[in-house]
């Protein structure tokens, strides 16, 4: 935290500590409910971890840091692979306020502010989720957050250290994963922007962007000339414009964005955004006008409707970070105490109410007894085996089996395999090929194997 310290008072640090041990405990206690971990993508970060920790690299093309933080945390948890993935992932997510609070007090001069914004991120619809769904978005949450809180800082301190601290929080984001990266981009391109329409001295702000912006692109070109494999992650970003300019994915309708269980009050809090920007920008506020304008047009770029499904549920699940900052700037244009008092209810007792029903939702994607039974398939695979699966549980058939899997058959399966296997799950099972056999069978799962050649 020492970092971030800057004028900070006794009260204000023991809020950050008492709101960061909250916030662990509540998401360990929410993530340690089941013994299995959540998610569709749980098991992935199970495998991942296990490949590092057992042959030094990972199994899967992807950015590292999440994971080298994982394996850390497992070998502090005495080699419990679901345990120090939880514990890693609840303190990271926790510490997101402490950037969080001292970019909104930073912004807003005030304390309540910073209070508000930190309680509204702990336990946000949207961000409980990101726990769930994507893994490393959430660790890579808290470096998206301090890249932030420090290229606000360049905005009034162009001294060295924020510059350092800006390109290092933004690297490890990078290293993290492609969407926080991807958000990351998107404040360095407005924050210039702004400052520019905003500021008389704007010069070397604009210089130290482009000097992030080259730091960016020098660091891109490297790792994928030394690791090229570890950055695959970034080739979504380009499928994420092809789907977007040749409209090959699905649209979400608007009605999602009001949906309990999304995250609701993205659009009300948004539009809040835009009324206090322009407030701001009447003002000539030119501290807060580069945050609450930027934070606003990012919350509605994450949330255009036109954006693919498969994509825009991801950006939807980002959107508590403005969110929180929204609604924490909105207490510092309140001045009497009983109506921010009453606004302060009003507004965090609906979303703590929200968190909490969202946590209740969180579950693995198979049960205990699914477990067991994947463990008993497994003794009936055998060597060079590669299991073709619906993959809304075959990375669980892959951590627990240690055999490969597959959506769907192909020539090439034939060719890398010597044994091919179908698994499908009851009760809902399509007809198995001609000439395939049963090898095991289970209260919940059928084991075929595929003849010899297709």
């Amino acid at each position: 935290m020492g970092m971030f310290i800057s004028n900070i008072t006794k009260r204000e640090y023991l809020f950050l500590a008492i709101m960061t041990v909250i916030g662990f405990t509540f998401y360990l206690h929410i993530l340690t409910r089941h013994p299995l971990i959540y998610g569709i993508d749980g098991p992935y970060y199970l495998i991942q971890v296990r490949s590092l920790l057992e042959h030094g690299f990972l199994k899967y093309s992807d950015p590292p840091l999440a994971f080298g933080v994982f394996s850390l945390f497992t070998m502090i948890c005495m080699g419990d692979l679901t345990l120090g993935i939880r514990i890693g992932l609840a303190l990271f997510s926790s510490l997101c306020i402490v950037p969080l609070f001292f970019w909104v007090k930073k912004v807003t001069d005030s304390a309540i502010s910073g209070y508000t914004a930190s309680t509204v991120c702990l336990f946000s619809a949207p961000h409980i989720r990101l726990m769930n769904d994507l893994l490393k978005n959430a660790l890579g949450a808290f470096f998206l957050l301090s890249f932030i809180y420090y290229l606000h800082c360049l905005t009034t301190d162009d001294r060295k250290r924020n510059l350092v601290f800006t390109a290092l929080f933004l690297l490890l984001t990078g290293a993290t994963h492609i969407l926080d990266f991807g958000v990351a981009l998107l404040f360095l391109i407005l924050y210039p922007i702004l400052v520019f329409f905003t500021k008389t001295e704007w010069k070397t702000f604009v210089k130290n962007a482009c000097i992030l912006l080259l730091t960016v692109l020098v660091s891109a070109v490297g790792a994928f000339i030394i690791f090229p494999n570890l950055f695959t992650d970034f080739y979504k970003g380009l499928a994420f414009l092809q789907d977007i300019f040749l409209e090959t994915g699905e649209s979400q309708p608007l009605g999602f964005l009001f949906d309990p269980k999304g995250g609701s009050f993205i659009l009300p809090v948004l539009l809040a955004g835009v009324l206090i920007s322009f407030y701001e920008w009447r003002a000539c506020n030119r501290k807060a006008v580069p945050a609450i304008t930027s934070v606003t047009v990012v919350g509605i770029l994450l949330s255009l409707p036109f954006i693919p499904r498969e994509w825009l549920w991801r950006f939807l699940l980002m959107e508590f970070i403005p969110i929180s900052f929204i609604i924490g700037i909105s207490f510092s244009k309140i001045k009497e105490k009983s109506t921010l008092t009453v606004f302060l209810l009003l507004c965090l007792f609906p979303v703590v109410l929200q968190g909490v029903a969202v946590s209740k939702t969180m579950q693995p994607t198979i049960q205990d007894v699914e477990y067991h039974e994947l463990e008993i398939i497994g003794n009936f695979l055998k060597p060079s085996s590669v299991v073709i699966v619906n993959f809304s549980y075959g990375y669980w058939v892959e951590y627990v089996t240690g055999q490969d899997i597959a959506k769907k058959p192909s020539i090439e399966l034939w060719q890398n395999y010597a044994h091919i296997f179908l698994l499908l799950r009851k009760p809902l099972l399509p007809k198995p090929p001609q000439n395939s056999i049963k090898t095991a069978e289970t209260p919940n799962f059928v084991l075929y194997q595929l003849p010899p050649s297709p």
